[in-house]
């Protein structure tokens, strides 16, 4: 075989010896089995223990149409006069925006007074003989305990119920803390504390860390356990707590739904809190809209107070006029003047309240500095884009800043002074654009004031009757109309806020879908069997790889290109003599060496004298058992075999054979003497 060949061989041996044998694995495991069904076993008795064991934890969804153009009355968005006087009335029909109400649902002060209105500065807890769950309302006990005393918080209270209805309550731990409720702060930190006291129920258990009475209830149950514990929690803790629990998302492809989400370890506790945080919003939006209106309906009572007086005064001038003079009727003349006049009059009335918002707008930019929702210049019958839209999106700034109750006080909080920035970048537009209208609305009042300052001196040239009855009636019918314009407006105003109806509905009441969250058991059991089957066969991988010892003989095949001509069986517990072969020809145990023979003669064929070395690395390995059998079962045949004993430190040849000499190789090669056969094994070829 030429080189080429044997470097092909060579190369292909050894992308064979790259690959992994994936049936020689499985069956490596397999001879592993047990290993494999005892730790799937233990792995799958672990993850039972956890998922039995394992508070679960729920998660309750709720769902919420947030309506972006909310019409809060028949008067909004109808044809008509009355209905473009309130097309987007302030905080009444604002357009929300969605990401807006995402963080109002999550505020401090949603969540805080969502808490007010529930019981859950209390926990109540059953202990079991392993876990601990929390009963809310199937506790068959109640707490009541009193806010205006110091209260020992976030301290486990253990309480025993004997079946004869008596109470045995004890407490200890360490680094106790007493919470003052009224003040919102710890007053007193307690290294160490403990107590046990036995009671009858609705006996009152006070002390200078706490206060409180305890009373049986209608799930008490003498049979049953009777081992809880109740704990106290302080208000901004229980906020902290449910506002890392909430949250609330926008479903894709939705622009007005928000999914309302809660993960609780008690699933009626979750309900009820969501049920009252949804209730809490709308009723806290509605609250908003109807504080909008009230400061719409505040401003209209204070023109129509200051104009209520001048309308007596005009209507008792217009009465005894007519009673005097006896006037029935006037010249045609007199009558266009005073409709002409009129006109001009309501156009003035309507100009006058304009300006009169228009300069309370300016004055209360340049001379308020925390600023407060505004009404709306549509209120006020002002159809102003730019103005509108500014004073929208300052209301909707000052509604973000006032939500952000637990970080307001800290004016450098980044979040705070992002919002201040916006405000003020508002505020400074909506004051120029103020300033520009004021002078724009002077302007035209001005006008107007001309246009009937010149009508006034047509009327002077009129009889002296007529006149003082034109100036007289026109008195009366702008007082007249003021008031009627206001009172319209104002009666509108009440029907708006008596209509009012939250931004939003619940679409979803809070429910559960489908088990726990978590654990979850699928997932978990999974993870146990893979781990179970990972971990024995990560053992296996690991003796494999650590094993300095040829097991198959494929490894041996996997490092050499040398053939392996058999297999010698090696037993330790048993001795085997040197010639083997020669006192057991007909053993089953010589068969190995006579396919040894057999494979040497086939690989010899066509070799007069064969030579073959029997060598090893290191002593006691069976160089001489197996060179002595190899060339006995030669011998069996006939054949003539010499063994040269070439172990120059520990010769064993002639022992084995019972023979003696003096002579060996060393004395051949270091004397050069000619090689000849010095003794001849009697009875044998050898």
């Amino acid at each position: 075989m030429t080189q080429p060949e044997l470097n092909n061989i060579s190369a292909n041996q050894l992308n064979e010896d790259d690959s992994i044998d994936i049936k020689k694995i499985i069956f490596k495991f397999l001879r592993y089995w047990y290993w494999f069904v005892l730790s799937v076993i233990l792995a799958g008795g672990f993850a039972y223990t956890y998922v039995r064991y394992t508070t679960p934890i729920y998660e309750i969804s709720s769902t919420l149409l947030v309506e972006e153009d909310q019409v809060s009355s028949p008067l909004l968005g109808g044809a008509g006069a009355t209905g473009n006087v309130f097309q987007g009335l302030g905080g009444m029909n604002s357009m929300r925006n969605i990401f807006n109400q995402m963080v109002v649902l999550k505020s401090t002060p949603v969540v805080a007074k969502t808490l007010d209105k529930l019981d859950f500065e209390v926990s109540y807890y059953s202990s079991g003989r392993v876990a601990v769950s929390e009963s809310y309302t199937a506790a068959p006990f109640l707490v009541l305990w009193e806010k205006d005393h110091p209260q020992l918080i976030e301290a486990d209270f253990n309480l025993t119920i004997h079946s004869d209805g008596k109470l045995a309550i004890s407490a200890e731990g360490e680094n106790g803390r007493v919470y003052n409720y009224q003040e919102d702060k710890i007053i007193k930190n307690l290294p160490v504390y403990s107590f046990s006291r036995a009671i009858e129920p609705g006996t009152r258990l006070t002390s200078d860390e706490f206060s409180f009475t305890i009373l049986l209830n209608e799930h008490f149950n003498p049979l049953g356990n009777n081992n809880f514990k109740f704990r106290f929690h302080t208000k901004s803790s229980l906020v902290r707590k449910y506002r890392n629990l909430l949250n609330v998302s926008l479903p894709e492809n939705e622009t007005s739904i928000l999914h309302i989400t809660l993960r609780d370890y008690n699933r009626q506790k979750g309900i009820d809190f969501l049920s009252m945080l949804t209730n809490v919003y709308q009723l806290d939006n509605l609250g908003k809209k109807n504080e909008n209106a009230n400061r719409t309906i505040q401003f209209i009572s204070i023109q129509l107070q200051s104009i209520s007086d001048s309308l007596n005064i005009s209507e008792t001038r217009m009465e005894s006029f007519q009673s005097e003079n006896q006037l029935l009727d006037i010249s045609m003349q007199s009558q266009q003047l005073l409709e002409q006049m009129n006109t001009l009059d309501n156009e003035k009335i309507a100009m006058e309240v304009q300006n009169k918002y228009y300069h309370y707008l300016r004055d209360y930019f340049m001379n308020t500095q925390e600023l407060e929702t505004l009404i709306a210049p549509s209120a006020m019958g002002i159809q102003d884009p730019l103005l509108n839209s500014l004073i929208l999106q300052l209301n909707d700034l000052i509604t973000q800043k006032s939500s952000q109750t637990s970080i307001r006080q800290n004016s450098q909080h980044p979040t705070i002074l992002r919002l201040n920035a916006q405000i003020e970048s508002v505020k400074n537009s909506l004051l120029e654009n103020t300033n520009s209208i004021v002078s724009q609305s002077d302007m035209t009042l001005d006008n107007l004031k001309t246009r009937i300052r010149s009508l006034e001196a047509e009327v002077r040239r009129l009889p002296a009757t007529e006149r003082d009855y034109v100036n007289i009636e026109r008195g009366y019918k702008l007082d007249n109309e003021t008031y009627t314009f206001l009172l319209q407006k104002l009666s509108e105003a009440q029907i708006a806020k008596a209509s009012n109806i939250p931004d939003s509905q619940v679409i979803e009441e809070p429910q559960i879908l489908g088990g726990p969250v978590e654990p979850q058991s699928k997932k978990i059991y999974a993870i146990a069997i893979l781990l179970g089957l990972a971990f024995p066969a990560g053992i296996i991988f690991l003796l494999d790889f650590f094993n300095n010892k040829i097991m198959s003989q494929e490894e041996i095949e996997a490092i050499t290109n040398y053939p392996i001509i058999g297999h010698i069986f090696h037993n330790e517990r048993e001795f085997a003599s040197r010639t083997l072969v020669l006192d057991k020809p007909n053993s089953p145990a010589t068969e190995p060496y006579r396919a040894i023979r057999n494979k040497l003669n086939l690989m010899a064929k066509g070799k007069e004298k064969p030579i073959i070395a029997v060598t090893s690395t290191f002593p006691k390995e069976g160089k001489s058992y197996n060179a002595i059998n190899i060339a006995s079962s030669f011998a069996l045949m006939r054949k003539n075999a010499v063994i040269l004993d070439l172990d120059l430190r520990n010769s064993k040849m002639n022992a084995e054979f019972e023979l003696k000499s003096d002579l060996g190789a060393v004395n051949i090669l270091l004397e050069k003497q000619s090689w000849k056969i010095l003794h001849l094994k009697q009875n044998t070829q050898i």
